[in-house]
C-alpha cells in the first residue's frame, strides 16, 4: 500500500503544471531561460517541503540528479544550497538537447522527474549595416540592411523614422513630433498630418528590407531613417540615415509612344514622362542596329532640359534600330530602368559600297574559258532593298554590260586579260562599282607562304590570317576550303582592302576541322601571285587509328605498310607513327617514325614466329591506335627452300647416275637375278623319247595353219581281252598317225594328224599354232596298250621344266597297268578324259580319238568342242568342257587349268 501511495503521489508530481503553486513538490528557476552560445547555463530546484512531507518519503536535494535530454549531467556540476535546493551548471551546445529536467530515485530504484524547462540557445542582435532607402516613383520607400550574424533565436527589426528640428545643431538630438515652430515653412495642418500619419515599418521574419507605401513616408522634408534589432538576448540599432525623400526617388522609365522617319538617316522618339510635372527630369537614350551588341549614346548635354521629344540623327538608310530611354530628376535621386525597346527602320538611300567581288575560272577548251563571277550581300551597305547588279565585262575597246538579279552569274570570254565592274541598284540609285581583274593563265603563280610572310594561327576562338604589306595592290582575297587538301572545292571567300595586313575568317569556323587557306593579292596589273597555308582552329586526338598490314614476310623480317588516316578524322596535324609490336611470350617493343613514312620493315624477328602488331598516330593534342594485327614470320629465309629442293635433285641425280653406272657394269649379273635362264624343252632328254623329233637344224613347219589349239588330250581305251584286227588296226593307225604326223619334236610346233588324215578319219582334229611369245611343252602319255609307244600332247604352259623332266633318269616309274581291271590307272603325264561303256566284246566301238580346245571345228556339222562321243554318235553332255588338270604321283608340274 505504501508503495501504490508513493505512485500515486508521484503521478500528482507530474501532472503539475505550475512550478510555483502550492500543489507542486518541485520547480526549477529560470523558466525557459534564453542562453547566448559559448557560455554557461545555472538553474535551481527547488522541493516543495509541504508537499515531500504529504508523500511520506523523505526527499533532500542530495537525492536529486539533473539531466539534459536523456542524458545525465555529472555530479561535478551539481551545488547543493541547503536540503530543498539544488543547482547545476553547464555549458549548453547547439548540439545537445534543449530540456533540463530535475528528478530523483525513489527507494533508489524508480526514476522520477519532479519538474523541467526548456532553454534556448542564440546570439544576441548584431548592429544593421549598409542601410540604404530608394523610393520608387515617390510611391513606396523602401530600405534594406545587412543584419550580420544570424542570431538563431526570433529577432525582430524595425524601420524607424524620425524628423530633425532645424534649430538643433547635431542631428542626434531628435523629436518624434513636429511643431509648427519646427518647420514654419511648412503649413500647420500639413504639419498636424504628418504627426498622425507617421508609422514604424517592422520586417517580415527572414527578410533584411521593409517597405513604406505613402504617404507614411513625407517628401521635402529631412527624415531620419534607422534599423533597430531586438531579440531576447539584446538589442542593437544601426548608423542614423538622413535625407530628404525627394533625393533618392527613382522614377519609373519613360513611355515611347513612336518613333517614326522624317529625312532619310534621321528619326524622331517620342515619349510620356512617368510624373505629370515635367520640369524636373532629364534622359538617356541609347540606339542600335538589329542584331548589333554595342550601343551608341546621345551626348548628355543634348538631353539637359525637360522634354516629350527627340531626333536621332546621322543613322545607316535602310537600318532597323533598337531603341530604349530612361529619366531621373535633374541633380538627385536614382536613374530610373530603361523603358522597353522599341524597333524603328530608316529610309532608303543609294548603296554607299560596292559588293565584295571575286570569280572562279573554269577552262572548257584551249580557246576560250568560262568564268564563274560571285559576289556577296551588301547588308548595312545596301541603304536599302537591292533590286539587281549590272556587271560590266571589258578588254580594250570592247565593252559588254548585262544586268543579273542573283549573286552569281557565268560568262564566256576568250584567252586573255579582262577587267570586270559590279554595281549594285536600289530605289534610290546604284552603289560605286567594285573592280575585278581575270588574268590570263600566264599570269598566274603560286608562290611559297615565306616569301609573302603569311600565316595562319587560332586566337580567342577565331582563325586569323597575317601577311606582310604588298606594293601594288588594291585588296586581298582569302579563300579557304574546309577538309580538303586541295584548293578543287566549292571554297569560300572574304575580300579585305589594300590597308588590312591581318583579319580572321567570317564563316563557320569549327574546331578539330583541316583548313587550306589561299591569300591572294590583287595587283594593280593583274598578275596573280597566290599562297596557300593549312591550318587547325583547334586540335585533338584522331578518331580513328591506322590499319596495318603486311606487304611481305620474311623468316626474321617483315615489311608493313598503312594507309594514312583520312583527313576528316585526323582532327589535327600527324606529328610521327609508333609501331608497337611483341610476340605472345615475350616484351613489347615500341618504334617511332615520321608522319610521311607509310612503310616499315621490322628486323630481327624469330622465325616461324606471330607477333602482335599496332600502329599509333600521334597529334599534338592527343593519340589513336589502330587495332591490333597479327602476323607469322617464315619458317625458312628466301632461297633456302630452293637451295635445299636444288640439294636434293642434284643428290638424286647422283644417285641415279651411280646405279646406272652400276647397271652397266653388272648387267649380267643383274640379268641373270631378274630374267634367269628357261631351259630349252628342245635339249631336254625327253626329245629323245619322240621317234619323230626333229633335227635341230631342220626347219619347223606347222603341219596345220587353219586354227590354233591350246591343249591336246589323248584317249586311252582299256579292254580286258586283245583286241582284234580291226581294233589293232585303227590302233596302228592312231599309233602312226601320232608318231608320224603329230609329233614335232619338243619346242616345235606339233598337230594331231598327219597331212594326209581325212576329216573322217580325224573327226574333228585341228592342229594348235605356236606363239612366239610361249615356251611349248609335251606331255608324254605312259601308259596305253601293251606294245604302244609313248605319245606327245602338246601344251602351252610357260612354266620350266622341272629338274625330274630334264633327269628322266631320276624318275620314279609308274607300275604296270593291269590287264583284269576295267579301269586304267593313269601314269605320270596325263589323266584319262573319258571311258567308253562296253555293250559286249561282239559289238565294241572303235577307238575314238577326242581333241579338246580347238577354236575352229572341222567342216562336219555333227562336231562338238569338248564333249565326249558314245558309239550312237551323242554327246554326254555330264562330263566337264574344260582342259583337265595334269597329275603327278612323284615330282612334277601342278595341275594346269584351262
Amino acid at each position: 500500500m505504501r508503495q501504490l501511495s508513493l505512485l500515486c503521489a508521484l503521478c500528482a508530481i507530474l501532472v503539475a503544471a505550475d512550478g510555483r503553486t502550492l500543489h507542486s513538490c518541485a520547480y526549477i528557476t529560470p523558466q525557459d531561460p534564453f542562453v547566448v552560445v559559448d557560455t554557461n547555463l545555472t538553474a535551481f530546484c527547488h522541493l516543495n517541503e509541504t508537499c515531500i512531507r504529504e508523500l511520506g518519503h523523505p526527499i533532500t536535494s542530495r537525492d536529486l540528479f539533473w539531466k539534459v535530454g536523456d542524458t545525465v549531467i555529472p555530479e561535478s556540476h551539481y551545488t547543493v544550497v541547503n536540503n530543498s535546493v539544488s543547482s547545476v551548471t553547464f555549458q549548453p551546445t547547439l548540439a545537445m538537447h534543449n530540456s533540463v529536467t530535475c528528478s530523483f530515485k525513489a527507494y533508489g530504484q524508480t526514476e522520477a522527474t519532479l519538474h523541467g524547462i526548456y532553454f534556448s540557445l542564440g546570439y544576441p542582435p548584431e548592429k544593421p549595416e549598409n542601410l540604404t532607402c530608394v523610393c520608387y516613383n515617390a510611391e513606396t520607400l523602401t530600405c534594406t540592411w545587412e543584419p550580420g550574424r544570424d542570431p538563431i533565436i526570433a529577432t525582430t527589426y524595425t524601420l524607424k523614422q524620425s524628423w530633425v528640428r532645424p534649430d538643433l545643431v547635431s542631428n542626434t538630438e531628435m523629436t518624434q513630433n513636429l511643431t509648427p515652430s519646427d518647420y514654419p515653412h511648412i503649413p500647420r495642418p500639413f504639419v498636424s498630418r504628418i504627426n498622425e500619419q507617421r508609422k514604424d515599418c517592422i520586417a517580415e521574419a527572414g527578410k533584411n528590407s521593409c517597405t513604406l507605401n505613402y504617404p507614411d513616408f513625407i517628401l521635402h522634408i529631412n527624415t531620419v531613417f534607422s534599423v533597430e534589432a531586438a531579440n531576447e538576448l539584446g538589442r542593437a540599432e544601426s548608423d542614423r540615415l538622413e535625407f530628404d525623400i525627394n533625393d533618392i526617388v527613382k522614377p519609373n522609365p519613360p513611355h515611347i509612344v513612336r518613333v517614326f522617319d522624317i529625312l532619310q538617316k534621321v528619326l524622331k522618339i517620342e515619349w510620356e514622362n512617368p510624373f505629370e510635372s515635367t520640369q524636373y527630369f532629364q534622359y538617356n537614350i541609347r540606339y542600335r542596329p538589329l542584331g548589333s551588341s554595342q550601343w551608341s549614346e546621345v551626348p548628355s548635354e543634348d538631353l539637359e532640359k525637360t522634354r516629350k521629344s527627340f531626333i536621332l540623327q546621322e543613322l545607316q538608310p535602310y537600318t532597323t534600330y533598337n531603341i530604349i530611354m530612361r529619366c531621373k530628376l535633374i541633380d538627385k535621386g536614382f536613374w530610373s530602368k530603361w523603358s522597353k525597346e522599341y524597333t524603328a527602320t530608316t529610309s532608303e538611300s543609294t548603296p554607299s559600297k560596292g559588293p565584295e567581288f571575286w570569280r572562279k575560272i573554269i577552262r572548257t577548251d584551249s580557246e576560250k574559258r568560262v568564268v564563274q563571277l560571285m559576289w556577296k550581300d551588301l547588308k548595312s551597305h545596301a541603304n536599302g532593298r537591292i533590286l539587281g547588279y549590272n556587271v560590266t565585262v571589258k578588254k580594250g575597246a570592247e565593252v559588254e554590260t548585262f544586268r543579273v538579279v542573283d549573286t552569281t552569274c557565268n560568262i564566256t570570254v576568250p584567252e586573255g586579260s579582262y577587267d570586270v565592274l559590279l554595281t549594285a541598284y536600289n530605289s534610290q540609285g546604284s552603289s560605286p562599282p567594285s573592280r575585278l581583274k581575270i588574268p590570263s593563265d600566264t599570269d598566274q603563280k603560286v608562290v611559297k607562304p615565306e616569301e609573302m610572310n603569311f600565316k595562319a594561327f587560332p586566337k580567342d576562338g577565331e582563325l586569323w590570317v597575317e601577311w606582310a604589306p604588298l606594293k601594288g595592290v588594291f585588296g586581298y582575297v582569302i579563300e579557304w576550303c574546309s577538309n580538303h587538301e586541295t584548293m578543287d572545292c566549292n571554297a569560300e571567300w572574304q575580300r579585305e582592302p589594300s590597308n588590312v595586313t591581318k583579319t580572321f575568317l567570317r564563316g563557320d569556323i569549327k574546331p578539330f576541322v583541316y583548313y587550306l587557306i589561299r591569300l591572294i593579292p590583287l595587283y594593280t596589273d593583274g598578275k596573280v601571285r597566290s599562297s596557300i597555308f593549312g591550318t587547325y582552329l583547334q586540335q585533338g586526338a584522331p578518331d580513328v587509328g591506322p590499319a596495318v598490314k603486311t606487304k611481305a614476310t620474311g623468316k626474321t623480317w617483315v615489311t608493313l605498310v598503312w594507309i594514312p588516316i583520312p583527313l576528316p578524322q585526323r582532327n589535327g596535324f600527324i606529328t610521327n607513327y609508333t609501331i608497337k609490336y611483341g610476340g605472345h611470350d615475350g616484351p613489347a617493343e615500341a618504334i617511332t617514325v615520321n608522319a610521311s613514312v607509310t612503310e616499315y620493315t621490322l628486323k630481327s624477328l624469330a622465325a616461324k614466329t606471330t607477333y602482335s602488331v599496332s600502329v599509333t598516330a600521334n597529334t599534338e593534342q592527343g593519340r589513336k591506335a589502330g587495332l591490333p594485327f597479327s602476323l607469322t614470320t617464315l619458317p625458312f629465309g628466301n632461297g633456302e627452300v630452293e637451295a635445299i629442293v636444288v640439294a636434293s635433285c642434284i643428290g638424286f641425280m647422283v644417285l641415279i647416275l651411280i646405279l646406272c653406272v652400276l647397271f652397266c657394269n653388272k648387267r649380267e649379273q643383274i640379268k641373270q637375278h631378274i630374267w634367269p635362264n628357261v631351259p630349252d624343252p628342245s635339249k631336254s632328254n625327253i626329245a629323245q623319247w619322240s621317234p619323230q623329233t626333229p633335227s635341230r637344224h631342220e626347219p619347223k613347219r606347222h603341219p596345220f595353219q587353219d586354227g590354233p589349239f591350246t591343249d591336246v588330250s589323248v584317249v586311252q581305251i582299256t579292254r580286258d581281252d586283245k583286241p582284234d584286227d580291226q581294233d589293232t588296226k585303227s590302233l596302228d593307225q592312231i599309233k602312226k598317225n601320232t608318231s608320224e604326223g603329230l609329233s614335232s619334236g619338243i619346242g616345235g610346233s606339233s598337230c594331231l594328224s598327219s597331212p594326209h588324215l581325212s576329216a573322217s578319219d580325224s573327226d574333228g582334229i585341228s592342229c594348235a599354232q605356236n606363239t612366239s611369245s610361249t615356251v611349248q611343252y609335251s606331255t608324254v602319255i605312259m601308259g596305253g596298250y601293251q606294245g604302244q609307244t609313248p605319245m606327245f600332247s602338246r601344251s602351252e604352259s610357260t612354266q620350266p621344266l622341272l629338274i625330274s623332266e630334264e633327269r628322266p633318269d631320276e624318275q620314279s616309274t609308274p607300275p604296270p597297268a593291269s590287264q583284269e581291271d576295267d579301269t586304267q590307272t593313269p601314269s605320270q603325264y596325263f589323266k584319262q578324259n573319258f571311258t567308253v561303256e562296253e555293250s559286249g566284246r561282239n559289238q565294241e566301238p572303235p577307238p575314238v580319238l577326242h581333241l579338246a580346245g580347238f577354236s575352229q571345228g572341222l567342216n562336219n556339222p555333227d562336231f562338238t568342242a569338248g564333249c565326249n562321243v558314245n558309239p550312237d554318235g551323242q554327246s554326254q553332255e555330264d562330263e566337264p568342257k574344260t582342259y583337265l588338270p595334269q597329275t603327278m604321283r612323284q615330282g612334277g608340274y601342278l595341275p594346269q587349268l584351262g
